[in-house]
């Protein structure tokens, strides 16, 4: 998720990652303040292979596998973005008691 932000923002940005807890959960939140996501796209960020990189920066596979390891763990991921105003990420992890 940071490469991914550091991605979108090729003329320099703010990468924010803020965390906390929960009685039952951990979040963090990874904030840019790059090109965002357009919303036709959303929906396809974490499928296998989708990717918007120039050809030869990137798999499409990095969302895919955070994606894969959060749900393996109870987890979720959620995002909110918009076109030109930048992304904020929210992994939500069960804790260990």
């Amino acid at each position: 998720m940071l490469l991914n932000a550091m991605n979108a923002m090729p003329n320099g940005g703010t990468v924010d990652i803020f965390a906390e807890q929960t009685d039952s959960h951990v979040l963090v939140r990874v904030t840019d303040t790059g090109a965002g996501i357009s919303q036709e796209d959303l929906d396809k960020i974490f499928d296998p292979f989708f990717t918007k990189a120039p050809l030869g920066k990137g798999t499409g596979l990095g969302l895919s596998i955070c994606n894969s390891i959060v749900d393996q763990h109870g987890g979720s991921i959620s995002v909110e973005s918009q076109s030109g105003k930048g992304s904020t990420f929210t992994v939500k992890l069960p804790r260990s008691l």
